[in-house]
C-alpha cells in the first residue's frame, strides 16, 4: 500500500462552522436576556395577577345577593352571610388562602387588611342586635375588594 492509496483526512464542513456560530449565539443571547429585558424597560411582575373570569364570576354573585337583596328575596342578615362567604371563597381563588372559616381578626393578622375590612362590615350588619337597615356600604367594599385586585 503507497501513499497515493491512502485517504486524507475529511475536512469540516463550513455548516458545521455556520451551527457552532449560531449555538454560541443562542447560549450568550440566553446568558444576557436579563439584561436585554431590563433595557427594554420591562419590569417584574408584582405578584400573581387574578385572572378576568375570577373577578367578573364573584362581581355577578355579589350583583345577585344584591339585586335579591333589593327584591326582598332575603333578608338582610342572609345576604350579609351570603355576601361573606362570596368574599371568602374569593380570598380562596385569587390568593390561595384557606378563609372558608376565617374571621375578620385572623384576616388582619394575616396582613389582608382590605379582607378584614370587608369582612367586619359584613360582621357588624349579620350580628348587629337591631335589624340592619342595608347592606349597601358592605356590598360597595366587596365589590371594591374584588375589583381592585387585579
Amino acid at each position: 500500500m503507497g501513499p497515493a492509496e491512502l485517504i486524507g483526512p475529511l475536512e469540516v464542513s463550513p455548516a458545521w462552522y455556520v451551527a457552532a456560530c449560531f449555538v454560541l449565539l443562542l447560549v450568550l443571547g440566553n446568558f444576557f436576556a436579563p439584561l436585554f429585558r431590563a433595557a427594554a424597560g420591562a419590569t417584574p411582575s408584582a405578584g400573581p395577577r387574578i385572572p378576568i373570569p375570577v373577578r367578573s364570576t364573584y362581581l355577578s354573585r355579589i350583583s345577585a345577593v344584591e339585586s335579591d337583596l333589593s327584591a326582598e328575596a332575603a333578608d338582610v342578615r342572609e345576604s350579609a352571610q351570603e355576601l361573606a362567604t362570596i368574599v371568602r371563597e374569593f380570598a380562596h381563588d385569587a390568593w390561595g388562602v384557606k378563609a372558608e372559616h376565617l374571621t375578620y381578626r385572623d384576616a388582619a393578622v394575616a396582613g389582608l387588611d382590605d379582607l378584614a375590612d370587608c369582612l367586619l362590615g359584613l360582621y357588624e350588619a349579620e350580628f348587629a342586635e337591631a335589624e340592619p337597615t342595608g347592606l349597601q356600604p358592605q356590598i360597595a367594599e366587596a365589590r371594591k375588594l374584588v375589583a381592585r385586585w387585579s
